[in-house]
Formats: structure tokens, C-alpha cells, sequence
């Protein structure tokens, strides 16, 4: 393993296997390799588990490809965080998750390795930045591809103008979701706070540690909507790999709804294979001032699939969105076959 002061870009980003810039074209390519048994790095998978199992979460994907992204401005655009006045956010769109890695735990020696490999188009700031994760062995040889995505850096003025005018709907639904818990005692609504809400969850996803993001969630199963007020530890945030659980934590309400609404939990469990669009702005500052929450409604996008928006706001302002959630339901049966629940050994 490699210790954090030797981590060429972060602990989610430990090495540099190769890279290449051409200036003049305005284009980069870019290998990045890690450990997932790294002991800052674990604790990311470790405290993510899915069916019982530990996978790599979506999150530290996104992560890994905006770390590559700022690195990648960094050396074509040197001073492309600010394009002239103005702050540049960076899209993580398009991410789909074709397999999991199953991680083991506890993890071998040599460790299980992922690996990616980054393209930025050029020759503009404002080029995309292509991202393929996978699976390698300790030596890099290939494995398998686990997921994609693309980063589009864009103008974070441009995402706040699109956000603006669906500020007082967005306020609206959480205050009416306030309102029916308080008046309604039908069983279509419920509120339930952070050890609640997380035991819920554990029927099929479990997170511990820093991914505890919810300290309470008002939920409601008519229509399917929820919103939650969230709290991210100073810990979290000064740690070196905060991205994953800021990521997942500002999102997984959209999880917690579809598996804790469903009347047959027991029998299906709604998983995720990535998301449309992740736009998280400079204002999303979990220590900074205005309470931290988010809101969610889920539609109906065909057979078993649901659909829906994560809106993140900061005091009563929009400060990120994840467009294109979706989960689709899988029979537990049928689960348990792609991936296998832990053996439980007998006592006696």
C-alpha cells in the first residue's frame, strides 16, 4: 500500500501509470490505477454494502473522474476553475455501471485494483473529458470494464440560472411534506430519523461511517416523493477522500425511497446503475451556513423502473441536482444469484 503522501493525485486517484498531453491539439490521455485495500481508500467500500456484500460505489467513480478532470485543466488550462469571472462546475453525466466489483473483505495483500482511463477531447475548457473504469489485476492486466462516464465542464452560472426558477416549487413540496406529517396520520407518510431511516435502508443497501448523511426523511408513498435534512461531519470534510461520501450522501435519498416504499421489500429490492447528470456547485458547503437538505419525487419509467430529479439545497437555495436517477427492481431471488449475500457460519 502507499502512504497518503505518496498518492499522485488523492487516495481515490494513487497512481499515474501514464499520461499524455499535446498542447498544441489541446488533448490529454490519462491512466490512473488504485488499491482498493489502500487504508484510506477502504473505508469507502468497506462501509458500502449492498446485498450484504461490499461493492464499489458509483460515487467513488465520480469522484475518480473529477479528480482526473481538474488534474487533466490543470495542466492544458491552468486557470480554468475561474473562466474570466466566472466559476466552471463539472458535469458528471452519462454514468453507467455495467458490472460490480464484488470487493473482498477482508481484502488479500496485493489488494483488488481499478483502474482509469481518462480522454479529454479539446481543444476548449468546455471539452468533454471521457472516464471508463475497470477492474485490473495488481500487475494492470485487464479484467473487465465496471463503468463509464463523462465529465462536461460548465459554467456554474449557467446551472444556478437553470435551477432558479424551480427554487419555489422545489420549496413548496418540502413544506407540504412538512405540513402532511404533522396533519396527516394515514400510513402514506411517515417521518423517520437517521437510526431509523438507515435501518430501513439495511434491507438491501447498508451504509455506515460518513455515508450517514440523512438525519431525518419525511417520506411519503402517494405520490412517491421525500425529502431529508443532512449533516456531513467536519471529518468528512477535511479528510483526503471526502468526494464519495459528499456524492452519495447528497443522493441515496432516491434509494432510501424506492426500497423503503415498496409494499413488497421483502420479496424485490430497487437497484441503481448510474445516473443522466451530477451537478454540484461551489455553494453546496456541508459546514457552511443554511441548513442542508434535499428532495426527491419518483415516477414510473417503464416496467419496474423508477425515475426521477435530486434536488440539493443549501438554506433555500438550489446548490446541486442529479437528473436521470433511476432504479429498476430485481426480484431478491433473482438477486441473490448475481450477488451472492455472505454465507453465514453456524454456531453450535
Amino acid at each position: 500500500m502507499h502512504p497518503t503522501s505518496t498518492y499522485a493525485l488523492s487516495a481515490s486517484c494513487q497512481q499515474i501509470t501514464a499520461e499524455s498531453f499535446d498542447a498544441s491539439a489541446g488533448t490529454a490521455d490519462i491512466t490512473i490505477r488504485s488499491c482498493i485495500a489502500d487504508p484510506c481508500l477502504w473505508p469507502v467500500i468497506r462501509d458500502h454494502k449492498c446485498n450484504g456484500v461490499n461493492l464499489t460505489p458509483s460515487g467513488l467513480y465520480g469522484d475518480m473522474a473529477t479528480t482526473v478532470t481538474k488534474y487533466i485543466l490543470s495542466k492544458l488550462h491552468p486557470n480554468s476553475e475561474h473562466t474570466g469571472s466566472e466559476r466552471l462546475g463539472l458535469n458528471v453525466a452519462d454514468m453507467h455501471v455495467e458490472k460490480t466489483l464484488i470487493a473482498d473483505n477482508p481484502q488479500t495483500p496485493e489488494g483488488q485494483w481499478i483502474e482509469m482511463k481518462a480522454h479529454f477531447a479539446g481543444p476548449n475548457v468546455t471539452s468533454p473529458i471521457h472516464c471508463t473504469i475497470s477492474q485490473v489485476q495488481p500487475n494492470g492486466t485487464r479484467m473487465h470494464d465496471l463503468a463509464h462516464c463523462t465529465v462536461h465542464p460548465e459554467l456554474e452560472t449557467s446551472w444556478h440560472a437553470d435551477w432558479a426558477p424551480m427554487t419555489p416549487l422545489i420549496l413548496t413540496q418540502i413544506q407540504s411534506l412538512e405540513s402532511r406529517s404533522r396533519a396527516e396520520a394515514t400510513g402514506n407518510i411517515r417521518t423517520v430519523h437517521k437510526a431509523k431511516a438507515y435501518e430501513l435502508f439495511k434491507s438491501f443497501v447498508e451504509y455506515d461511517g460518513k455515508y450517514q448523511a440523512m438525519t431525518s426523511v419525511i417520506y411519503s408513498t402517494q405520490p412517491l416523493e421525500a425529502t431529508a435534512t443532512l449533516s456531513i461531519t467536519a471529518s468528512a470534510v477535511l479528510r483526503d477522500l471526502a468526494g464519495p461520501y459528499h456524492l452519495d450522501g447528497s443522493c441515496h435519498l432516491s434509494g432510501f425511497l424506492c426500497n423503503a416504499a415498496d409494499e413488497d421489500s421483502k420479496k424485490n429490492a430497487y437497484i441503481s446503475h448510474g445516473w443522466d447528470s451530477a451537478r454540484i456547485s461551489s455553494k453546496f458547503q456541508p459546514e457552511g451556513d443554511g441548513v442542508l437538505r434535499n428532495y426527491v419525487r419518483m415516477i414510473p419509467e417503464g416496467k419496474d423502473v423508477l425515475g426521477g430529479t435530486v434536488w440539493v439545497l443549501q438554506g433555500d437555495e438550489i446548490v446541486g441536482v442529479w437528473e436521470g436517477v433511476r432504479f429498476k427492481r430485481i426480484p431478491r431471488r433473482v438477486l441473490n444469484v448475481f450477488l451472492p449475500p455472505p454465507k453465514v457460519r453456524k454456531t453450535y
